[in-house]
């Protein structure tokens, strides 16, 4: 969601921006933003998928804890964690790449990137910390 939010803010930052006047360029512009909305909701969706499996498989895996349940959480977090690396990937090199005349990562603000970096630094360390929780409490008698 943290993503989402983000990316969010900073396409609809980048809608109006103020140095354009010509029209043939700001209708291009809506067609990429667009496009960039779409793609982020679609990955959105992606993740929340997945966060979904992974709350599932963590409550049964907090009632009956086996090294089978812990693989498998682990084995989701592990492709939780890929899916948020590639969509911050792609989204940068998406914003980034200039598509014609136009370059929305010109148009981005400038805390859009960190931010990206810190939410997928933080969704890591919780998902460390939730592991570190369901392995004490596997082994534990």
């Amino acid at each position: 969601m943290l993503y989402a939010a983000a990316t969010l803010i900073a396409l609809q930052l980048a809608a109006h921006p103020t140095e354009l006047e010509d029209p043939v360029l700001l209708h291009r512009l809506d067609g990429e933003i667009a496009w960039a909305r779409q793609v982020t909701l679609s990955i959105t969706l992606i993740l929340a998928v997945e966060a979904a499996l992974l709350a599932a498989l963590g409550g049964r895996l907090n009632r009956r804890s086996t090294a089978g349940g812990l693989v498998l959480c682990t084995a989701t977090s592990v492709v939780y964690l890929l899916t948020l690396a590639l969509a911050v990937l792609a989204t940068y090199v998406t914003v980034l790449y200039p598509s014609g005349d136009l370059d929305l990562g010109l148009l981005f603000p400038g805390w859009y990137f960190p931010a990206l970096i810190i939410i997928a630094i933080m969704a890591l360390t919780g998902l460390i910390v939730w592991m570190s929780v369901a392995v004490r409490s596997a082994s534990a008698p």
